[in-house]
């Protein structure tokens, strides 16, 4: 009871959350108080650990700083919180004009698949039966409040302009090989798909377009073996072995190198 009445509020329920995750941040991280204070705002609308909040702002000041060119790219966005975060931080440390897209069904996940081993044969154990086709539907899973409502958190509370903001709503199946023909160079490209075949779609048509010296985070490679074998599969054909810096014991992320003369520097 309690807890649904601070729900009400975006400032208790951010106040709930920081007091609960306390002891998550790093001790050297709360010498930042510009970014605890974008973060105490979407707070509400983000599943994200404090660590993995904190390397996101980083990423946003890092690129702005840097004077990185390029659009910030979220596939798998829930309540918007992740975005929220990445949008404050570029009002914070103004850099390059830049477009936020935003990748989601907004009606949760879909069925996961034989290659994600680790919850496809609990699925099954829940009643679910085996796909004898591809099309997708939503399971109920990480169902979030809907593409208007993120929309309005965003533009009223995070104050993000209408125009700044892409939504492409649908499965990434769907929506990422079209978009991605005419979406231009990415500066952070954040992928929160959780499933083997969700990462897969995302990372072969968005990759190329992350541009040197950017970023990309994959939030569940620690969490799930889909994501995980999605990600280890794509590099390991283009002959690559990323560097992976770890936010936490899930979520990781590496700038994509810059290249000189044939050979790559970080």
């Amino acid at each position: 009871m309690i807890v649904n009445l601070i729900k009400r509020s975006l400032a208790l329920h951010s106040t709930y959350k920081l007091v609960r995750d306390f002891r998550t941040v790093p001790s050297s991280r709360w010498s930042h108080l510009a970014a605890l204070q974008d973060i105490f705002k979407v707070l509400p609308k983000t599943m994200l650990p404090m660590p993995r909040l904190f390397d996101l702002h980083e990423a946003v000041t890092t690129v702005n700083a840097e004077g990185i060119a390029g659009a910030f790219v979220e596939c798998g966005v829930w309540n918007g919180g992740a975005v929220g975060l990445m949008g404050l931080a570029d009002r914070r440390c103004p850099g390059p004009e830049r477009v936020i897209h935003l990748f989601d069904s907004f009606e949760g996940l879909p069925q996961p698949t034989e290659k994600d081993t680790d919850v496809y044969q609990g699925y099954l154990d829940e009643g679910h039966p085996e796909e004898s086709s591809d099309a997708l539907r939503a399971i109920g899973a990480c169902r979030g409040e809907g593409a208007v409502t993120v929309q309005t958190f965003l533009t009223n509370h995070v104050g993000i302009p209408r125009d700044q903001l892409a939504f492409h709503v649908g499965w990434f199946q769907d929506t990422v090989p079209t978009a991605a023909t005419a979406l231009g160079p990415i500066a952070i490209l954040r992928l929160d798909g959780d499933w083997y075949e969700s990462t897969k779609v995302c990372i072969e048509n968005l990759y190329d377009l992350v541009v040197e010296g950017g970023f990309l985070v994959i939030d569940d490679y620690g969490t799930f073996t889909g994501c995980r074998e999605a990600i280890d599969a794509f590099f390991k054909e283009r002959g690559e072995a990323p560097d992976f810096i770890h936010s936490d014991d899930m979520c990781v992320y590496l700038r994509k190198p810059r290249v000189t003369y044939g050979k790559s520097i970080n």
